[in-house]
């Protein structure tokens, strides 16, 4: 897999009570596909959050539950690499009649319809959805993708290799995010518990038990809101700053191993 995409795109999983809302595309020359809202992050978007809530109103002027960050999807373009980070979240209202976009005035985008389909594992196999690999992801995920738009609350947990430094992954966290390192507990459970007055955004527990990944960072909600990146894409950054390695679930039965550089592969292709 890419190590460091060249661009960075992101696309909304949108749910709208048993189905997802998609676009179903028609260019010249170009066989019939399907997307999910979305696109390129652009310079003057704070982070991925503010991205995807910009594209939203300019796609379907659309009124969204708070997007859950899940994983990213990276596909090869012409052009290089692209990221696509994929959210998670529940339609509240649109009005697509509205939309700005300026894709919707150029003839050489084609044409963008608005469609509903049921969000099951059967209906999404079915359909040309691109990028290439986010048919698969949604199919292994449905249900964890179900969880996430319903409670609309994020949840860290990612294993790092159990030499890491927790000060080199706090100095990262501030180096990627601005995350202050003030905020984030470094400690066991047992200091956690003992600990007073603890409001940190992020728990370091560098003793976590289960070598050879026992340099445990766990998060909630609140890391979503301020950095707007998933487990997988939090893993990649920081294993580039402080040259370690990570483990990051991503769905059931299935994980990803991240090296040193930001690349990433299957973890079950690995043995012990």
């Amino acid at each position: 897999m890419v190590a460091v995409p060249h661009r960075h795109r992101v696309r909304a999983v949108l749910l709208d009570g048993d189905d997802v809302v998609l676009f179903e595309r028609t260019r010249p020359g170009v066989p019939r596909y399907w997307s999910a809202p979305g696109g390129g992050v652009e310079p003057g978007d704070a982070n991925l959050l503010a991205a995807l809530y910009r594209e939203l109103d300019e796609e379907l002027r659309a009124v969204v539950t708070p997007p859950v960050p899940l994983t990213f999807v990276d596909a090869p373009r012409d052009d290089g690499w692209q990221r696509h980070h994929l959210f998670a979240c529940r339609l509240l209202s649109m009005d697509f009649a509205s939309r700005y976009g300026h894709e919707f005035t150029d003839p050489a985008k084609g044409t963008y319809d608005v469609v509903r389909v049921p969000f099951t594992a059967e209906t999404i196999g079915e359909l040309n959805l691109q990028p290439e690999g986010l048919a698969g992801y949604l199919r292994r995920a449905i249900d964890q993708i179900w969880q996430a738009a319903q409670d609309g609350r994020a949840a860290y947990s990612v294993s790092f290799a159990s030499a890491t430094p927790a000060g080199a992954l706090r100095q990262a966290l501030h180096e990627a995010f601005g995350l202050d390192p003030a905020d984030v507990f470094v400690g066991t459970a047992d200091e956690l518990m003992s600990a007073a007055d603890v409001s940190a955004t992020v728990w370091i527990n560098p003793d976590a038990g289960d070598p050879p990944y026992g340099c445990e960072l766990s998060a909630g909600d609140s890391l979503a809101r301020a950095t707007g990146v998933s487990e997988l894409e939090l893993a990649t950054r920081l294993c580039r700053l402080t040259g370690t390695t990570a483990l990051v679930a991503d769905g059931p039965q299935h994980s990803w191993l991240v090296a040193a550089d930001g690349d990433y592969q299957h973890s079950h292709a690995l043995h012990w």
